[in-house]
């Protein structure tokens, strides 16, 4: 089976990091992939990509329908068995250009986008956010399976854009075990020796690009609290900039021990020398983030929605509301001095080994495939939403 994977770029983000660890383990399965992007990515994951043998295909086309016509005319050379949208301007790329080829198309709803959230926080502002809702409602009819990575995505973008159930599979996103490692005390020490660190030194981590979605300057907010009663803490900001990277810089201002580490391709090696991950997002999907850190028995603070709460499960970390500093910095505090942290990290690695390895998504998403290539004989509908 070919699958072509259009998505947005190959920045070092969650959607394209799940895509590249999952493409070793497809082939395995039989499923060979191919790329094809639309935006200039950062250079972040080149390594991997050239790891993998895939030369990604780049349109270059700027004006919607010279992209379309770009992307039918390599659909068309290519023929790919299925071809797969991640993101938003792939998305409502690929269901005309795929279509158009009659070639079955998955779409990849990867977070609970078009809220209110998002259209307080949406660096375009709400009308643009509208306006892209309204597309993607449009052209949803378009796709020939949903592939939701969360339940609590699947429910609520199933909803906004009136998907009847049966066309919504929910597969989560995995890690490969054997890339992330395991947490040593050796590891520990030795990251922490490259970071100028001591070993008894309070770390708290944040990863995520600097986006508002984040909710970054949160996490600098909760550690301004936090270093006035640990004064020798350290927070660690591990991400690329972003759409909020003004107010996370402002947030600093003036707060000892904080670490702007940009973007980072060694984050499972912090993940193993920090003490507790601060993860305050205002919207998510799932949030790869949370698998890597119960992967590596590192402790969690994060936000009290839905994809969050779905991923962590009854692993019984905190969750507290979003934009709300005070509580954030409470519980960090009570993790940094050793509150119930051993049962909990145990239960983490558990519930990563059951339900998030990259194996297990692999196999979803074989069979997510060939059910698409199934229902690509039947003439799709809009119908009544999932409950």
């Amino acid at each position: 089976m070919h699958v072509m994977q259009a998505i947005d770029s190959l920045h070092g983000g969650g959607a394209e990091i799940s895509l590249l660890e999952m493409i070793p383990v497809l082939a395995d399965k039989g499923v060979r992939t191919s790329i094809v992007t639309f935006v200039d990515d950062d250079g972040a994951l080149e390594n991997r990509v050239g790891e993998l043998g895939i030369s990604p295909i780049r349109i270059r086309q700027r004006a919607p329908q010279a992209r379309m016509l770009a992307l039918r005319k390599i659909v068309r050379a290519e023929a790919p068995d299925i071809l797969q949208t991640t993101l938003w301007h792939s998305t409502l790329t690929g269901r005309f250009s795929a279509r158009s080829n009659h070639t079955p198309v998955v779409t990849t709803l990867a977070n609970d986008d078009y809220g209110l959230e998002h259209r307080a926080n949406s660096a375009y502002g709400p009308l643009s956010v509208r306006a892209l809702y309204a597309a993607d409602l449009m052209t949803a009819r378009l796709t020939t399976r949903f592939h939701a990575i969360s339940g609590e995505v699947a429910r609520t973008m199933s909803a906004r854009l009136r998907i009847p159930g049966e066309r919504v599979q929910v597969v989560y996103r995995g890690r490969d075990p054997a890339r992330l490692g395991t947490r040593t005390a050796a590891r520990r020490a030795r990251v922490r020796q490259e970071l100028s660190l001591d070993l008894d030194i309070p770390i708290v981590l944040s990863v995520g690009r600097l986006d508002r979605q984040k909710g970054v300057e949160t996490t600098v907010a909760a550690f301004r609290i936090v270093r006035s009663r640990l004064p020798g803490a350290v927070l660690l900001v591990a991400g690329r900039p972003g759409n909020a990277s003004d107010a996370v810089t402002s947030a600093a201002l003036g707060v000892p021990g904080i670490r702007m580490l940009g973007h980072r391709s060694d984050v499972p090696d912090l993940m193993c020398a920090a003490d507790v991950l601060s993860f305050p997002s205002r919207w998510e999907g799932l949030g790869g983030t949370l698998i890597e850190a119960m992967a590596l028995g590192l402790p969690i603070v994060a936000s009290r929605i839905g994809p969050v709460d779905e991923a962590i499960g009854t692993v019984g970390w905190p969750l507290v509301p979003p934009d709300d500093p005070s509580a954030l910095a409470e519980e960090l505090i009570g993790i940094l001095r050793g509150a119930n942290v051993q049962a909990r990290t145990e239960a983490g690695v558990q519930r990563f080994s059951a339900n998030f390895t990259v194996d297990a998504a692999a196999d979803g998403m074989v069979d997510l495939y060939r059910r698409a290539l199934g229902d690509s004989l039947i003439e799709p509908r809009i119908s009544r939403p999932c409950s």
